[in-house]
């Protein structure tokens, strides 16, 4: 996977250590990965159908990257207001429109009927996190155009300059992340949060929680091995749990896919008494 690391702000300093705090990943080879992983994991799988429905979209917003001009702030609560979302949103229906898989048919018939303000509203309620004023069905099809349009723009504007070491959300568009990927190459051994709306991923110490940042009460649980690809990371402080996906067991995991394949693990977590900090992109909350 290309990447194309830039350095946020402050933290530019930490450079010097041989590591980029930001990466801003290629999203050519993003969603061709991602695609690619999907289709992989649905074999043999109990959700196989939404497994590959997952790829189709992902390669959908990959043919759509000519036409994802750089337009519209990164900040995520002024996206919707851009028409240039609702625009994106229809190429998308479009290119879904052909074999589109029966039990998808009617959502995407549903977000055609909607109007542009229908739509908006929609998208709006997304980025700020109120998931249950948006169907479930339709919502990962709009987060698609959503996230399209802003991983663009974050790839095309000036990288944040007021960024603050390590934080729990996303520095360019303020997301909470998918999962943790554990990286080999040149970041081997790191572990990045990687953000389902903007696409980049930002650098944060392993053996500490991501989201209230203790170390004092950490346990990793997975349904496989202590080595295995996807395990969570339980927090006993502030009973918060993300996903870590570790390309060093596997070199072809892929943060978005893996979690989303994975998604047995979540109901097991939280029968422990764990509430998830993060979402995935194809099953948001609510």
């Amino acid at each position: 996977m290309s990447q194309q690391p830039n350095l946020v702000g402050p933290l530019q300093d930490q450079a010097s250590r041989h590591f980029a705090p930001l990466l801003q990943p290629d999203l050519a080879a993003l969603y061709s990965r991602r695609a690619a992983r999907l289709h992989a994991l649905a074999e043999g799988h109990e959700h196989a159908d939404y497994l590959r429905w997952a790829a189709r979209v992902t390669e959908a917003q990959a043919s759509l990257l000519p036409e994802a001009c750089a337009c519209g702030p990164v900040a995520t609560r002024a996206i919707p207001h851009a028409e240039h979302c609702i625009a994106l949103l229809d190429r998308l229906l479009e290119r879904l429109a052909h074999d589109v898989p029966a039990p998808a048919a009617p959502h995407l018939a549903a977000l055609r009927g909607l109007a542009p303000a229908e739509r908006l509203a929609a998208a709006q309620a997304l980025t700020e996190g109120r998931f249950d004023a948006v169907p479930a069905a339709i919502a990962p099809l709009l987060w698609a155009a959503l996230s399209l349009q802003c991983a663009t723009a974050a790839r095309a504007a000036p990288v944040p300059s007021d960024g603050i070491a390590e934080p729990t959300g996303c520095p360019v568009c303020g997301t909470a992340p998918v999962a943790s990927l554990i990286q080999t190459g040149a970041h081997h051994g790191m572990r990045y949060l990687h953000c389902p709306l903007c696409e980049c991923a930002w650098h944060m110490v392993r053996a500490k929680c991501s989201n209230c940042g203790s170390a004092a009460d950490l346990d990793y649980l997975c349904f496989d091995t202590a080595e295995a690809t996807v395990r969570a990371e339980c927090c006993g402080v502030c009973r918060g749990y993300l996903k870590v996906v570790s390309l060093e067991c596997d070199t072809h995991a892929e943060a978005v896919a893996d979690d989303l394949a994975t998604l047995a693990l979540d109901d097991a977590v939280a029968a422990e008494g764990f509430q998830r900090t993060g979402f995935n992109p194809f099953a948001l909350p609510g």
